[in-house]
């Protein structure tokens, strides 16, 4: 978007009511970073402790060190019903008027319709395998670590976020294709990219949905009384990227310096505020580990990542006077953020100049990343494994189904 004053910078008709919240900061991973070396797949004998259980009478039953077991209600994760599919070349599309109407289904049932009629034949409904994987993923990868002491006493946190994107053959440079019509979660493969970048016209799509939820929740329309209320932000921010000497790297943290991958240089991100020019943060980021997630019947798959980020106390004259590697061109961010309960979307567009043969090329990407609140994660989580009331599942699947609600929101290219 070479103009920005259009509805992508401003939502359209919340302008009488645009909230400044508190956010959780800048967080972003280039798209054309180059991809670690494939981890092997975690394989555990047994479930995680918080999931380790059994079906009674409907419920979901913890156990864990011959305690008395708490019961947890399973949470309730709607189901779209069966539709017929539109067929657009070799791809289904589902048509628009259900594609709309299977994000609102409710998940309570109407007996005037149906008649006699039961979840199953237990009475109860069955919770989604892939909430189920996803929690999984994330306990392991976040509250199972044994270094937690020593990332929060050095400052570091842990990141959890979900991008759109396309998972990418290799081998073709093409989006990853497999024999599935439905979503599906995809075991670790050598031969899967990702890039986390749509188009400016689904970009602009997805700016118009997130104006108009805004609109919805807000305290002022008289509808929103039932809905918790999503605050917006507009930043304008300007990342600059310095390489750590090699000699600074002791310094890091021992949990940190095992993520980093041997092969990259590690860099110090800089944000400034682009009007003033402010430092807003100094960050080190490293990840350390990625699920993803291909969506065949939409235009865009979902890649979920656990990362560190560890804010930088040192000099940064220092790191320019060293002089390492070459300069990094600078990334200018033009950011929206909506903020509802335990999760963060952000809508981003960035700009980076780079020289070719001493002619300057403008690069755009256009990303979209919703992030879960990690603290709230380790309370829900907390509370699974200490056998207390928890919503550890609830919270997931609110994540994952953000993610649908986006993914299908956005438009064929």
């Amino acid at each position: 978007m070479e103009d920005r004053e259009i509805p992508v910078e401003e939502p359209r008709r919340i302008e009488q009511y645009d909230v400044k919240p508190q956010v959780n900061g800048d967080h972003r991973i280039p798209s054309s970073s180059p991809l670690q070396p494939p981890k092997k797949r975690i394989r555990y004998t047994e479930p995680p402790i918080w999931a380790q259980s059994v079906r009674k009478r409907g419920v979901f039953v913890s156990k864990m060190n011959g305690k008395q077991p708490a019961t947890v209600y399973q949470s309730q994760v709607v189901s779209s019903p069966l539709v017929k599919a539109e067929t657009d070349g070799n791809r289904q599309v589902t048509p628009a008027a259900t594609r709309q109407s299977t994000s609102d289904v409710s998940d309570e049932p109407n007996p005037s319709l149906l008649g006699p009629w039961e979840w199953s034949i237990t009475g109860h409904k069955v919770s989604q395998e892939m909430t189920k994987l996803v929690a999984d993923f994330i306990y392991m990868n976040v509250l199972n670590r044994g270094d937690l002491g020593e990332l929060a006493s050095r400052g570091v946190e842990i990141e959890i976020e979900a991008k759109l994107g396309q998972l990418i053959n290799k081998e073709t440079n093409e989006r990853y294709e497999l024999p599935v019509t439905s979503e599906c979660i995809l075991a670790d493969s050598a031969r899967v990219g990702f890039r986390s970048s749509m188009t400016e016209s689904q970009h602009r799509s997805l700016n118009d949905f997130l104006n108009d939820k805004v609109a919805e929740t807000h305290p002022a329309n008289p509808g929103a009384k039932s809905r918790v209320k999503i605050d917006y932000l507009h930043r304008r921010e300007i990342d600059k990227f310095y390489e750590l000497p090699a000699a600074m790297h002791a310094n890091l943290p021992a949990a940190v310096r095992k993520q980093l991958n041997p092969r990259h240089t590690v860099k110090v991100r800089v944000t400034h505020d682009k009007k003033t020019n402010q430092i807003l943060a100094k960050i080190i980021k490293a990840r350390i580990v990625d699920l993803d997630i291909h969506n065949p019947q939409w235009p865009l798959d979902c890649r979920i990542s656990i990362n560190f980020e560890m804010k930088y106390d040192g000099d940064i004259e220092e790191i320019i006077a060293a002089g390492i590697g070459e300069r990094i061109p600078d990334r200018s961010k033009d950011r929206l953020s909506y903020t509802q309960s335990h999760y963060q979307i952000d809508l981003t567009q960035v700009t980076q100049v780079t020289s070719v043969n001493g002619v300057n090329r403008v690069d755009k990407e256009h990303e979209l990343e919703i992030e879960l609140k990690t603290a709230a994660v380790m309370e829900q989580g907390r509370r699974a494994a200490s056998n207390e009331p928890h919503e550890y599942l609830a919270l997931v699947g609110g994540l994952i189904d953000n993610m649908r609600v986006l993914s299908r929101t956005v438009p064929w290219p």
